[in-house]
């Protein structure tokens, strides 16, 4: 695939991972995206990370994928080094999905293996039910999944009644401005795996210093906000199961979704059962794992996007 003039362009180094390079993008909005190498020409992985999250979640995972892949990791709105949406803010998911659709569309310029980390794994689906065309493959790590198969997920919508109450956001906004960095960043971590030791240390260090960048840019306030809504905007989608099963079973593109056994954010059983709905994708577990799969086990994660898709095994 011959590549547009956003992918051959020279990009702004980073300082890591290693080698990547930074460009931003005008999509109703700047997005941010880090292009994690790759030989010119070769099929492109596009990841997607979650919420909270950045480009940088791909760079531990990114040197395995790129000997024989183009890879590139975007921002969200409202994350790592992309802006908000630019004039009236629309719903969060919907935007994200369609961030998504002009990027793999305007800037890469043909499909892609589309990654997708917990949120971005929600998007990614989305994506690849709406517009298969986009997407060659599709990878699932870790997606948030309903705790019911019903029409409603009781707990998921309780809670999503409660952080829809006034003050509830703007309570929780003040709390996070008010932490350092390196809290923000340990909390998050230790929320989504038992085993932060897995974690190398300048991974993590990379992770604080972005999260202080991103505190001190002038949409500082509007990024949270921007976060907050798609906190709101997936929690509301996986409030319906049986509508989301919908969704899932819409998806026609060959499909891979590892997950951690450990994972404390989206339960393995769950996983395991909304999976078995589809039994034409590969389904896998790594034990010893969380949340974090390409931060806690990058080559494993790898090794088994590599490997391709084929009859799910359980």
């Amino acid at each position: 695939m011959s590549l547009p003039p956003a992918l051959t362009s020279p990009g702004t180094p980073v300082a890591w991972p290693p080698g990547a390079v930074s460009a931003t993008t005008d999509l109703d909005g700047p997005v941010r995206h880090l292009d994690l190498g790759g030989p010119a020409g070769a099929p492109v992985v596009l990841c997607v990370h979650g919420l909270g999250g950045s480009a940088l979640n791909w760079g531990l995972l990114a040197p395995f994928l790129s000997r024989t892949h183009r890879v590139l990791a975007v921002d969200l709105f409202g994350h790592g080094g992309s802006g908000v949406p630019t004039g009236s803010r629309p719903d969060a998911v919907p935007a994200d999905r369609r961030l998504l659709d002009r990027f793999v569309r305007e800037v890469v310029g043909g499909p892609v293996v589309l990654v997708g980390h917990s949120m971005g794994g929600v998007l990614t689906v989305l994506q690849a039910a709406a517009a298969p065309e986009t997407v060659r493959r599709l990878v699932l790590l870790s997606p948030p999944v309903p705790g019911t198969a019903g029409r409603l997920d009781p707990a998921i919508a309780a809670k999503l009644a409660f952080l829809r109450l006034p003050g509830v956001a703007g309570a929780v906004a003040r709390r996070m401005a008010a932490l350092p960095p390196e809290q923000v960043v340990d909390r998050q971590l230790r929320q989504a795996t038992p085993h932060l030791h897995r974690i190398p240390a300048d991974g993590i260090a990379a992770a604080v210093a972005e999260t202080r960048d991103r505190a001190a840019r002038p949409d500082a306030a509007a990024g949270r906000a921007e976060q907050w809504a798609a906190l709101l905007g997936t929690m509301a989608l996986l409030a319906r199961p049986r509508a989301w099963r919908r969704t899932v079973a819409a998806v026609p593109v060959p499909t891979l979704w590892l997950h951690g056994a450990d994972d404390p954010l989206a339960e393995v059983g769950r996983a395991r059962a909304l999976a078995a709905t589809r039994p034409d994708w590969t389904f896998e577990v790594r034990p010893g794992i969380g949340h974090l799969l390409a931060l806690e086990d990058p080559a494993w994660t790898a090794d088994r996007i590599l490997a391709g898709d084929g009859p799910g095994s359980r």
